[in-house]
């Protein structure tokens, strides 16, 4: 796959004319990115992480990635405040649910969704704006978060799962997702990972350094309050690992309490209380046919065996 600047862009594997794109957006040089069959996905690199100018457009605060960042980072922590940290498809609804409940103390959903405390999306009225306990949860790598919640120590949650999960279940979301009138992705998925897989991904903010960041400041700042969790091990067994974020967060608890939390948030649970009990205007602003795309079973597509160029990125931990 090439990563070509917009004065590099060329026709597609197909040979089908490209649309233009701007050479710079929001004061940063434009990079295009070709999944498998030469269809272009510009971007712009903040401090290292990639971002869609589709997403960027439609989603960010003012529309300029820059000044977001640099507003999320400014803002004031609170003592009780708890920031949840993953890569994008790695079961960030999952542990804000838990989180939720075990802060609350009541198996019990919230009628709001975990977007109304996602960092990406609020302005920072919004944000100051949020009743606490607040549980902020974003997939800003770890050089975006915010500069006092660091300093201060706030409890930090830390999500990881298995790279080749997170490519199919990225890969169906973003089938399932609309950038204005248009879908945001229509290939396959074998020309999807040559997108997720690159080498330029992955050097310039990807899944391996995602990780590998968290992974080394939780080594360099042993006395940092930071738990990491494991997407699989939830799955496998979710008292056990919820039982260790109540821990975690020093609320009291039971083995009853802890079940009960388990059930609610097993996934086709979640996926009614999605559908019935909350507001999900994410849904309503973003899927291609109106259905909800947030809560979908990753079951790996991808063989340990893999022979991409990226293939050491794919292998299970």
């Amino acid at each position: 796959m090439k990563t070509m600047t917009t004065k590099e862009n060329e026709s597609s594997a197909k040979g089908e004319e490209q649309p233009t794109f701007p050479k710079e957006f929001n004061g940063l040089p434009v990079e295009v990115d070709y999944d498998g069959a030469g269809r272009p996905f510009p971007s712009v690199i903040v401090d290292g992480q990639k971002f869609s100018l589709g997403i960027i457009k439609s989603m960010i605060p003012g529309g300029n990635i820059v000044e977001h960042i640099q507003t999320i980072r400014n803002i004031f922590a609170r003592d009780d405040d708890v920031l949840i940290c993953t890569y994008p498809k790695s079961g960030t609804h999952w542990i804000w649910e838990i989180v939720s409940m075990l802060r609350k103390g009541k198996a019990e959903y919230d009628t709001k969704i975990k977007e109304t405390a996602m960092l990406e999306f609020l302005s920072k009225d919004q944000i100051e704006a949020l009743e606490s306990p607040r549980i902020l949860n974003t997939h800003f790598s770890l050089r975006m978060l915010p500069i006092d919640l660091l300093e201060k120590k706030r409890k930090i949650i830390h999500v990881m799962r298995n790279p080749k999960d997170v490519a199919v279940s990225m890969y169906n979301h973003s089938k399932s997702m609309r950038i204005g009138v248009n879908r945001f992705y229509s290939g396959t998925f074998s020309e999807y990972l040559s997108l997720f897989f690159s080498l330029e991904e992955v050097a310039k903010g990807g899944w391996n350094k995602y990780v590998r960041d968290f992974e080394k400041f939780a080594k360099d700042n042993p006395d940092y309050p930071i738990l990491t969790l494991y997407f699989e091990d939830i799955k496998q067994d979710p008292k056990k690992e919820i039982t260790k974020v109540a821990k975690f967060l020093d609320v009291p608890y039971t083995v009853e309490f802890i079940t009960a939390v388990a059930e609610r948030c097993e996934f086709e649970n979640l996926k009614k209380a999605n559908q019935e009990i909350k507001d999900d205007y994410i849904t309503r602003k973003l899927a291609s046919d109106g259905n909800q795309f947030m809560y979908r079973k990753g079951n790996s597509l991808l063989k340990t065996n893999t022979t991409t160029p990226t293939t050491e990125h794919s292998k299970d931990k």
